[in-house]
């Protein structure tokens, strides 16, 4: 198949991605399966630095989890923020579908909107608090450089980033390595999901 069809192909994916990364956490669903929410999730114990991945309800993210072909069907990730008076999780998504474009916060509790019961987990790096921190405060830092989504799937650029490229950009720069895998699409290499929910690097803290 043609490179250039494949890329195409996968630069509109991208902005569907975005839409479900937004539509995980505020559209309605038909599905009467249990909803997740902070009343009904223990969140004691969590610390910045921890990684959150979910998977959302509808279609557009059962497309994306087709799509990607992992083990565990994941579709978001960020990285949890806790403040003295609240838990967030910076992010990324693209404006078309969200108040801002690309790297930004939302409240964990809004990340659960609209998520897949046995498919929201909260993950930590096997590594020391100081390093986690680090890793922390870089994705945070990410948040307040206007930093676009990455429409184009070019992870060679961090001054456009998708949420698997938040993750690749804020290891790279704390840890010095980063633990993500890709899949190819055309010429380009795509961060994908599973390889944070490898125990012999991360420990999963929460999982709903």
């Amino acid at each position: 198949m043609d490179n250039t069809f494949i890329l195409n192909g996968y630069k509109l994916f991208l902005i569907i991605l975005s839409f479900s990364l937004n539509s995980c956490s505020h559209a309605p669903t038909q599905e009467k399966e249990e909803r997740l929410s902070m009343a009904s999730c223990n969140f004691d114990g969590i610390k910045s630095g921890d990684i959150v991945l979910k998977r959302g309800k509808g279609p557009v993210s059962k497309m994306i989890t087709d799509y990607f072909k992992e083990k565990v069907p994941i579709s978001h990730c960020g990285v949890i923020i806790c403040a003295p008076d609240s838990i967030f999780v910076v992010h990324s998504v693209a404006s078309s579908y969200a108040r801002k474009d690309g790297v930004q916060t939302i409240l964990l509790k809004d990340m659960l909107n609209d998520c897949r019961p046995n498919y929201f987990y909260i993950v930590r790096k096997k590594t020391s608090n100081e390093e986690r921190e680090n890793f922390a405060s870089k994705a945070l830092s990410f948040s307040t450089q206007n930093i676009a989504f990455d429409n184009e799937a070019d992870n060679k650029d961090k001054t456009k980033m998708s949420c698997t490229e938040l993750i690749y950009w804020s290891q790279m720069e704390s840890y010095g390595e980063s633990d993500l895998t890709t899949i190819k699409a055309g010429d380009r290499e795509i961060y994908v999901f599973n390889a944070l929910l490898d125990t012999a690097k991360y420990e999963i803290i929460k999982h709903y």
